[in-house]
């Protein structure tokens, strides 16, 4: 449903097109009433100063002026620079579904742009640059019915390709809110088939029914909770405690960013540093650890050790 402020701006836009639209055209195409539709006139004439008359030889109104500009509003310099990254970030989704719906947005934004801004646009594109990950096509209409269905809590039937095993399996999911990590969205979920929560990426499901069935949503807390138990994203069945000693190269890498909401991080006497984190799952760990190579030394936990020590030995087989 659109506000009140859109609803008068496409009225607007509907007079200026010079077609005469008459009272009973205007309450049709808007699905309002005529004291409504006279309500918006009013605000158009008294609040946006447009010269709008009624023709009684046509039967309908027009614009005297249809070519001046809405009054102008005022931005702060924050707000140009978040509308102006918000142009910059569309380059990212070039080419995925996402793009029309986007540049339409800012471009209606930008329309209504003053004409003087306290900063200028042009000089912020010069010194801020997105650059595209891996960004993984989706469809907007899936998107979309994720969305809402995660705003009306209806349970969803899917058919989902788990890529860690290889698997396509039914579920019916109860979902609670979307997620965007690295280039990727998923959906946070509660599924019916393993009774517990769980992060579905949006582009493995092949397939998906909305249902009429509804559910309880999960509350926030719990959710955030779960969300930060992850070292990362990905969840599994056991908590560990993991500690990693960086020698002093890497650490000065490893001090600069907070890698989990728990982490302890402890500075060693050599200038290296130790990293202490809770993680669920170690496959996840490993794959972060992988660029640090020989740099960093896992202490505990052992079972991480063992999948340090599996992960080496695949490796020199590829080089004897």
């Amino acid at each position: 449903m659109s506000t009140k402020l859109e609803r008068v701006l496409n009225i607007d836009t509907e007079i200026c097109r010079g077609g005469f639209p008459s009272v009973q055209d205007l309450c049709q195409k808007f699905e309002v009433s005529e004291r409504t539709l006279h309500d918006d006139l009013r605000y158009l004439k008294d609040r946006l100063a447009r010269e709008i008359v009624f023709d009684h030889n046509r039967g309908g109104y027009f614009n005297t002026n249809p070519t001046k500009r809405l009054p102008s509003f005022e931005l702060s310099s924050g707000e140009v620079f978040a509308l102006t990254l918000g142009k910059e970030i569309l380059s990212i989704y070039t080419g995925t579904s996402f793009e029309a719906t986007l540049r339409s947005a800012l471009e209606k934004i930008s329309e209504r742009l003053p004409e003087k801004v306290n900063v200028d646009p042009e000089e912020i594109k010069s010194v801020v640059k997105f650059r595209a990950n891996a960004i993984v096509p989706l469809s907007a209409k899936m998107f979309n019915d994720i969305n809402k269905s995660c705003d009306t809590q209806q349970q969803i039937e899917i058919t989902y390709f788990a890529a860690s095993k290889g698997e396509i399996t039914n579920r019916t999911i109860n979902p609670q809110l979307l997620l965007h990590d690295r280039g990727t969205w998923y959906v946070i979920a509660y599924c019916n088939s393993r009774r517990d929560l769980r992060m579905f990426a949006l582009h493995r499901i092949q397939d998906y029914k909305v249902l009429d069935s509804t559910f309880k949503p999960i509350s926030k807390t719990e959710l955030n909770e779960w969300i930060d138990s992850a070292f990362q994203l990905e969840h599994g069945e056991k908590s560990f405690d993991v500690k990693i000693e960086f020698v002093p190269h890497s650490a000065r890498y490893i001090r600069e960013r907070i890698w989990h909401p728990q982490q302890v991080l402890e500075d060693l006497p050599d200038g290296s540093c130790r990293l202490s984190f809770p993680a669920t799952s170690l496959d996840e760990v490993m794959r972060w650890l992988a660029p640090y190579g020989a740099e960093a030394v896992i202490t505990e936990p052992k079972e991480l050790i063992d999948l340090a020590i599996e992960w080496s030995t695949d490796i020199l087989k590829h080089y004897r």
